[in-house]
């Protein structure tokens, strides 16, 4: 595949677009964040383990901006999307040999954080809004996280993407704005990849983009997001 389908990763990674952003913040009523590059520097992990399991296929290895870029979507989605056309059933079976690959392989599964996020739950928590965690991951994934950190004691409601259909649908974003029991309008969502903001946007949420994952802040941009920041750390001071 040609590089340029993937320029979306590359670019400035600096940009603000935090007009209103302070004055919008008074009237929140959650923040439902994405985990993978958004709160958790984790690609780099995915990346790994991914071509770890092509590689026990002998199939193959698709490059980092290929993998990358099908971060966000339900796991079976993604690395069905990556396999070469005449291998797309084995789409199953690659993938529960990924899930195997990431328990056994503990390094892998090493959560660390981006930094300024418990200031800024602790922020959101002293003022009384819900935090809700919302990502393509298994709700196994999810937990293991949060179980795993201090995320799990900042933690109102979840929608995982073993529930619902993948990033961009509005479902998982509806789903957990329905179980934080809050109005989706009045609800910013986090996220670091065009899936993320496209889904925040086709549920009529408020976006934010960060930079620090599979998305360049210029591609983020393009998108029309409400707010744009360099890290989710940044967003602290608008509360």
């Amino acid at each position: 595949m040609s590089n340029n389908l993937y320029s979306h990763i590359d670019g400035r990674r600096d940009l603000v677009i935090d007009d209103k952003l302070s004055s919008i913040s008074k009237d929140l009523e959650a923040v439902v964040f994405d985990l993978d590059g958004t709160l958790t520097d984790s690609i780099g992990n995915i990346l790994k383990c991914t071509a770890h399991t092509f590689e026990f296929y002998k199939l193959p290895k698709p490059d980092d901006k290929q993998i990358m870029s099908t971060i966000g979507l339900e796991l079976s989605e993604a690395l069905t999307s990556l396999l070469p056309e005449d291998k797309k059933s084995l789409g199953k079976q690659i993938t529960k040999d990924y899930r195997e690959i990431f328990s056994a392989h503990k390094e892998y599964q090493i959560d660390v954080l981006f930094d300024g996020i418990e200031p800024l739950l602790k922020t959101l928590r002293d003022r009384n809004i819900k935090i809700g965690y919302a990502s393509g991951r298994s709700m196994t994934g999810i937990k293991r996280t949060l179980d795993a950190t201090f995320l799990g004691d900042y933690c109102d409601g979840i929608c995982a993407g073993s529930e619902v259909p993948s990033k961009p649908n509005p479902l998982m974003m509806q789903t957990v704005c329905q179980r934080l029991n809050v109005n989706v309008n009045k609800v910013l969502g986090v996220g670091d990849s065009g899936l993320d903001i496209k889904m925040y946007q086709n549920a009529n949420a408020l976006s934010l983009g960060v930079q620090t994952g599979v998305w360049s802040g210029e591609a983020l941009k393009e998108l029309h997001p409400t707010f744009l920041l360099p890290a989710i750390g940044d967003l602290t001071r608008y509360l």
